[in-house]
């Protein structure tokens, strides 16, 4: 058997030098304290590549024109969330860099978030995955049970051990209205609900893919392969915030990986949610 060898990132040591060096440029101070810290703006929809982001932003109403940007000096980064409706909830859009961890990723920009967005009680990654091959077609749309990240492993020669964080979702006010049979029916798009694992590698191979179901627990009833997921789990967790993987299949993760069904995974993905968003809007209201 073919031994891959992982590098384990550390998230939480940048903490409290993030905590320390974010700042809010003067001159957009005023813009920020009115349109990200208004009390019904809790949804925040990450997004990475550009298939992802124009899918989404097609899918805003009400757009504001004047995005709203945030700086901070740790890395001389800006961050652009663009505000609108999905129906009567108000969200917010970031294009976020890909992967977990970086000064780009979604770790740092999902606690970018949390400071500019006190009232935030939803982050949804959305946008395109890799699928598990014979569990998933082109187009399906996985939302995620458990976000299941397998970044931080011990290796021996009994095997793997996985000592990654979970999030389950099977609790959630929204989850549980997403999955019942009756709201499944009402909408068009194929779902695959299951456990997403997460972690900063892009899954191109069928080997990998045998091995992970042999070596860890969660990869047995895995349906889908993405790099974002975790990093959102990790800066939320101890939080009242939930957080979910929404994405389009748009290859199976192995050899044949290709990018051709990226924008109408990420279209499927992003227009399923947004319809979801609108029908429990009595969920995102209480």
């Amino acid at each position: 058997m073919m031994l891959y060898m992982f590098h384990g990132f550390a998230f939480e040591g940048l903490e409290k030098e993030y905590n320390d060096n974010i700042q809010v440029k003067e001159a957009e101070k005023a813009e920020l304290d009115q349109i990200l810290k208004e009390p019904k703006l809790e949804v925040l929809i990450q997004t990475v590549n550009n298939n992802e982001f124009y899918a989404a932003m097609l899918q805003l109403e009400n757009y504001r024109a004047s995005k709203c940007t945030v700086h901070d000096q740790i890395c001389g980064s800006y961050s652009y969330y663009f505000i609108g409706h999905w129906g009567e909830v108000k969200v917010a859009i970031v294009q976020t860099g890909m992967g977990n961890n970086g000064a780009y990723g979604s770790w740092y920009e999902t606690k970018k978030a949390m400071h500019f967005i006190p009232n935030l009680r939803y982050i949804f990654a959305v946008g395109v995955c890799g699928g598990m091959k014979g569990k998933v077609a082109l187009g399906d749309v996985v939302v995620s049970k458990v976000i299941a990240g397998y970044t931080d492993l011990k290796i021996t020669d009994k095997g793997w051990a996985n000592r990654s964080l979970k999030n389950v979702l099977t609790e959630d006010n929204f989850y549980q209205f997403l999955s019942k049979a009756e709201t499944q029916r009402e909408v068009q798009e194929k779902l695959i609900f299951g456990t997403v694992l997460s972690a900063p590698w892009l899954i191109a191979s069928i080997d990998m893919q045998k091995q992970l179901i042999e070596e860890l627990p969660e990869a047995k009833d895995a349906v889908a392969f993405e790099m974002e997921g975790y990093g959102i789990v990790q800066a939320c967790y101890g939080k009242f915030i939930n957080c979910m993987v929404v994405k389009g299949v748009s290859d199976l993760a192995d050899k044949n990986k290709k990018d051709n069904w990226q924008p109408t995974a990420a279209k499927n993905a992003t227009h399923y949610l947004k319809e979801m968003v609108k029908k429990a809007k009595h969920i995102f209201e209480t």
